[in-house]
């Protein structure tokens, strides 16, 4: 079976070595100094799932063969980019994985593959590269979930890469249903990510303080009654349930842990704000919810990343303030 990590950042290169380290058939598809590096001198990973080294890894030729996976690992604002440069490398019966944060990529990927070959993955242990060319998982809450977005998927293949996925070192089982597990995810991102990026604290900072704990249960709140009116099942059917499992459960093992929005912001890259706080904005928008600490983060983090980026935050001739990316 032939693997392609599409997006070679932290988390495929981490997904991407283990199943090379293997013996499975795996090729990196990627841009960048990393991938560079990756290509042409190898990757070395470390941290909480083990110490080891690989030499430069396999890469697409020019009349590459078709692959019966692809672990889509970009992040969301470039989910549509990315299907369409690998139109033709998934097999007629294969499946792509969303392995991103966020909401609307399964969406965006079914546009392309199809919801047969649409398959979402919860993931929720963090990495980093702290220089080109090496990978380090750096905190582990949780297995990997993988769940098909349709039921016409080849289940067979998805348990498949399960079981690959677990034995290569990267506890991952197989759920019926995604969608909760995937907003249980956003839900602890949306709380998280955008405040602890906008303040520059590590995730337990914010429950430290009344009102950065207040802040993020207004957050949840709103989440809760989007999802509701979604039709969303959450893994906790009450807001003050889960807010407090997330204070006493969640949050503790990543206390120490900065966002990689924050570390987006720092090297002036963008941040996937709008598959988080802005997706459930843009939700709550259609269905006439009002989310007003979601919008707050939002439009701050919109802010820094113009202004980490080089831009002026505001139109020169005093004009509305942009919109979301397409």
């Amino acid at each position: 079976m032939r693997y392609l990590i599409l997006g070679t950042g932290a988390l495929g290169s981490i997904f991407g070595g283990f199943l090379l380290k293997a013996g499975h058939r795996v090729a990196f598809l990627g841009r960048g100094p990393h991938f560079e590096h990756l290509r042409t001198r190898g990757l070395s990973i470390d941290g909480l799932f083990g110490e080891f080294t690989l030499g430069p890894v396999p890469v697409p030729g020019p009349h590459p063969d078709r692959y019966e996976v692809i672990l889509l690992c970009v992040k969301s604002f470039d989910t549509r980019s990315a299907c369409e440069s690998a139109r033709g490398l998934l097999s007629p019966r294969g499946l792509i994985v969303s392995m991103q944060n966020g909401l609307e990529n399964l969406e965006e990927i079914a546009r392309v593959f199809g919801e047969r070959r649409t398959v979402g993955g919860r993931v929720i242990f963090g990495a980093r590269l702290p220089e080109p060319g090496r990978a380090t998982v750096t905190v582990y809450a949780d297995p990997v979930l993988l769940g098909a977005l349709s039921p016409e998927a080849d289940q067979e293949l998805l348990r498949k890469v399960a079981a690959d996925l677990d034995a290569a070192g990267i506890p991952t089982r197989v759920v019926p249903d995604i969608l909760p597990p995937l907003w249980d995810k956003v839900l602890y991102n949306c709380a998280l990510n955008p405040l602890a990026a906008i303040l520059g604290v590590p995730y337990g900072a914010l429950a430290e303080h009344p009102d950065t704990r207040e802040f993020m249960r207004r957050i949840i709140e709103e989440i809760y009654a989007v999802a509701q009116a979604r039709g969303v099942a959450l893994t906790r059917p009450e807001a003050e349930d889960y807010f407090r499992h997330f204070l006493t459960r969640l949050l503790p093992p990543t206390a120490a842990h900065r966002p990689s929005m924050w570390q987006d912001l720092q090297a002036g890259r963008p941040t996937e704000i709008e598959a988080l706080n802005g997706a459930i904005c843009r939700y709550g928008g259609e269905m006439g919810l009002p989310t007003p600490y979601n919008e707050a983060v939002t439009r701050l983090i919109r802010f820094l990343e113009r202004r980490a980026a080089g831009a002026a935050p505001f139109p020169p001739d005093g004009g509305p303030a942009p919109g979301p990316r397409a």
